[in-house]
């Protein structure tokens, strides 16, 4: 479809997105919902509170349900999310009501979230997410490229490119930081926080497997009165050793 428009057309839906986005950005704090629907690339209703069945994508491209990619990210990252309220809740902390959107965009990175709506985001804080700061593309800039549609192109480009050079570049600080903590010692038990960093994983990722097996590869948790769970140090140490688990 995109192929189709006259590039006069595609510069005046770039700059209406652009001004959607502005809009978003600029604004104090998200809820945790509306950052979810906003990075999936959906217009979040007021006071909403969960993922919707349809809506209206910040496009304008009007979703009469929720059977489509932008409504499968959002209910992906939405779960992330929850995942993340049952690990503070565990460990005593509080999660946040609102955070600011350069905070939520930088949460998406620190789970490996990805969506074209949240590059796009990253494009106009200017790939300065820690910054709080929104880096808008100038005016001037904009009505220059009305003139010439390969002026777009070009910058599109070049965009692209520092994106996937950016993206590249903190992948690698991520497995730079990620090494396995030493098993403690004199312990029975583990949380799950101790039990993924001594793997060198993101709790969540324990928190998903359990839900979904009941075990994390065969090491089999306790449940406490209070739903905490806390991992067997014993069986810990055969999963590291590689020896077989009766679980």
């Amino acid at each position: 479809m995109t192929e189709d428009r006259t590039p006069q057309e595609r510069i005046a839906a770039a700059r209406q997105l652009h001004a959607v986005l502005k809009d978003y950005l600029a604004r104090p704090t998200w809820t945790p919902i509306d950052g979810t629907l906003i990075v999936s690339g959906i217009h979040p209703p007021p006071d909403c509170a969960e993922i919707p069945n349809g809506g209206v994508g910040l496009d304008g491209q009007v979703f009469t349900g929720g059977g489509n990619e932008r409504f499968s990210d959002a209910r992906r990252i939405w779960r992330k999310w929850t995942w993340r309220c049952e690990d503070d809740q565990e460990n005593g902390e509080v999660t946040p009501v609102e955070l600011k959107p350069h905070k939520f965009l930088i949460w998406c990175d620190d789970m490996d979230i990805e969506t074209e709506w949240i590059r796009l985001c990253r494009a106009l804080y200017g790939d300065k997410t820690n910054a709080g700061q929104v880096d808008f593309i100038p005016e001037e800039i904009v009505e220059y490229a009305t003139q010439s549609a390969r002026v777009i192109d070009a910058l599109t480009s070049r965009l692209v490119v520092q994106d996937a050079n950016a993206t590249a570049k903190t992948e690698a600080r991520k497995s730079l930081a990620r090494s396995p903590m030493p098993l403690p010692e004199n312990r029975e038990h583990l949380s799950t926080e101790e039990f993924a960093a001594v793997l060198a994983v993101e709790p969540q990722s324990v928190r998903k497997r359990y839900s979904e097996t009941g075990t994390y590869h065969g090491v089999r948790p306790t449940k406490l009165p209070n739903r905490r769970v806390i991992w067997p140090v014993e069986a810990v140490k055969r999963l590291l050793n590689g020896d077989k688990i009766n679980s």
